[in-house]
């Protein structure tokens, strides 16, 4: 079974004009974490930083980032047995 959570971070901060290395510098986290991110690589994040990126999201960019501007849930279908 495949995660159902697709991380949409990179296409957030494109729509925002935001780079990847300004977001990390301005949240204070390693950059490897979130091109990992915008990558499709990450397969946890501590909901703490999930929620520093998107406060620092916010303040760079004025507008109002949510989970669902940076996470997709994708329900999976179950086989049949």
């Amino acid at each position: 079974m495949s995660v159902a959570i697709l991380i949409k971070l990179d296409d957030a901060l494109n729509d925002a004009g935001v780079t990847k290395n300004a977001l990390a510098r301005e949240a204070k986290v390693r950059p490897n974490l979130i091109y990992d991110m915008c990558e499709g690589k990450t397969k946890r994040i501590d909901l703490e930083t999930l929620s520093n990126i998107l406060d620092t999201l916010n303040s760079m960019t004025g507008r109002r980032y949510t989970l669902t501007d940076v996470l997709e849930y994708i329900p999976q279908q179950k086989e049949d047995r």
